[in-house]
């Protein structure tokens, strides 16, 4: 298949799972249960593998659907779903663009790229692929008359999701035999087509109950990491005062640089990246580059925010310094903070403290000739997923 479209039904009640959210809005691991599968979609599109990610949701939700999927790189297509899980399906599959689908329930919050692309690999035309478990309990049936009966598991395998499909095909089959199945694989064995499996993954459970969730939580022990930033700039004239996003237009200095120079979000930016191991400004978006030329240093932010947050990272806290002997910057701090947070995930708001000292008219900072910033970033990961990123990574 040439193209291939992840489409993420989230469209559910989740009703049994408690908590007085449908589950898929409820947190897990500090994120929203949908986000955890949408950030593996991230990776495969980063990797060339999908092409876009079809959101199915509660009707009436697209809008808080649509400022979420904005932390996002991949392109994302928000459909309202159904009355049942295959209308939803159905209503997704319609929306999606790639000649195959990979269809994935988001209650299951520890999707791997690798069980994605076993699917991948697979797939076919004119067949489709579900991952399957074997069932490693004893069984047991009740009778017609009430009585517990042995049955045995030999042969019987449980489906997970995502389930892999021509997506046209998988259009057909839903509008003739999708009435009440339970996953998509029944609609494809009805219609006659030959559907194949893939090894599937003890770790991609399904949260259906409330202690569901409480095992899901357990597994995110976190592992946390600190990045160091620091910059410096000199002043000149003739350039723009630009700090933490906020101009100072009544200041006759600028900052020498090849973008705007805006040292406290590149300190920021930099202490991002190092926590996240992720490398460096000059490494992403290197002087020289035409492109580069007098940016915006919140672009650079905007952009370095995403990558954190896409690789599974969230900010804890960050704390900046800021060294310069003018302008005056203490009133100032509350505006620069909200500014950076304007351009981070939203969920990263209230995690940034600044402090601003004078030079004390020492050096170049005390004489005006410069502003130094420096500042950590304290950042956390899921243990899981940082064990399943650097087991992938190329040695």
């Amino acid at each position: 298949m040439k193209s291939c479209s992840f489409l993420l039904v989230a469209a559910g009640r989740g009703s049994r799972a408690g908590g007085g959210l449908p589950k898929q809005f409820r947190l897990l691991g500090g994120r929203p249960l949908w986000e955890w599968s949408a950030r593996t979609a991230e990776m495969l599109y980063r990797a060339g593998e999908i092409m876009e990610i079809v959101l199915v949701v509660p009707p009436g939700t697209e809008e808080e659907f649509k400022r979420a999927a904005e932390a996002f790189s991949c392109p994302f297509s928000i459909t309202p779903g159904g009355a049942e899980r295959a209308d939803s399906v159905l209503k997704g599959v319609e929306a999606a663009r790639g000649e195959a689908v990979l269809v994935h329930d988001a209650a299951r919050p520890f999707l791997s790229a690798a069980l994605c692309r076993r699917l991948l690999r697979a797939l076919a035309p004119h067949i489709g692929v579900v991952p399957l478990l074997p069932a490693a309990d004893a069984l047991k049936r009740r009778g017609e008359e009430g009585h517990l009966e042995a049955f045995p598991r030999e042969g019987l395998f449980l489906t997970q999701t995502p389930q892999a499909f021509p997506t046209l095909e998988l259009k057909d089959c839903l509008e003739r035999f999708g009435r009440g199945v339970k996953d998509e694989g029944e609609a494809w064995i009805a219609s006659g087509r030959e559907l194949r499996s893939a090894e599937g993954e003890r770790k991609n459970m399904k949260i259906t109950w409330e202690e569901d969730f409480t095992l899901a939580e357990s597994l995110f022990s976190r592992t946390y990491r600190a990045g160091s930033g620091y910059d410096i700039h000199p002043l000149v004239p003739d350039r723009p005062f630009i700090l933490g996003g906020v101009a100072f237009p009544d200041f006759p200095l600028g900052f020498k640089g090849y973008s705007d120079g805006d040292v406290l979000v590149h300190t920021l930016c930099d202490a991002l990246l190092g926590g996240a191991g992720l490398g460096d400004i000059g490494m992403l978006f290197p002087a020289g580059e035409e492109k580069y030329r007098n940016i915006s240093s919140l672009l650079l932010l905007e952009d370095v925010g995403k990558r954190v947050f896409l690789e599974g990272w969230t900010l804890e806290w960050f704390d900046g310094v800021i060294c310069a002997q003018k302008p005056p910057l203490a009133a100032a701090l509350p505006a620069m903070i909200s500014t950076m947070e304007g351009v981070l995930p939203s969920r990263w708001k209230g995690r940034i403290h600044l402090k601003a000292k004078s030079g004390e008219g020492i050096g170049a900072v005390g004489e005006c000739g410069a502003v130094v910033c420096s500042g950590t970033a304290t950042l956390s990961i899921p243990s899981w997923l940082l064990a399943e990123r650097e087991n992938t990574s190329p040695s």
